[in-house]
């Protein structure tokens, strides 16, 4: 029965402690995050929908305005501050020569990151 008992006690820490690395490991990696997004804007998305906002942005001196949510972990609703935010391409689809489906992730400094999509594309 001791023995039961130890092997049990024995997993239940094993699982503890790898559960815990894992956690570690889950954070995002900076150096994946090689686009600079600049937010020059941030609104609450259309018919005052505060749990969504529309950011408008440049990438690389093109000009988008994208889409996403405004809830973080520390604010209930909180608008992202104008400024430059590191940022990766998650989603590239270019299924036809003429159309596109995009999104990006930005990492925050304090390791959050949150996933925007492309809502619109202009040359100016």
């Amino acid at each position: 029965m001791r023995i039961l008992a130890s092997a049990l006690l024995l997993s239940i820490l094993t699982l503890s402690c790898v559960s815990r690395a894992v956690a570690a490991n889950s954070k995002p990696d900076p150096s994946q995050y090689t686009l600079t997004v600049h937010v020059s804007a941030a609104e609450y998305a259309p018919h005052y929908d505060v749990a969504n906002q529309i950011l408008t942005v440049t990438i690389g001196g093109k000009h988008y305005q994208l889409w996403g949510g405004t809830i973080s972990s520390k604010n209930k609703y909180a608008l992202i501050n104008p400024g430059d935010y590191p940022a990766r391409l998650t989603v590239d689809e270019h299924k036809t020569s003429y159309e596109s489906l995009q999104k990006y992730e930005f990492l925050f400094p304090d390791g959050t990151t949150r996933g925007f999509n492309v809502l619109a594309q202009s040359e100016q």
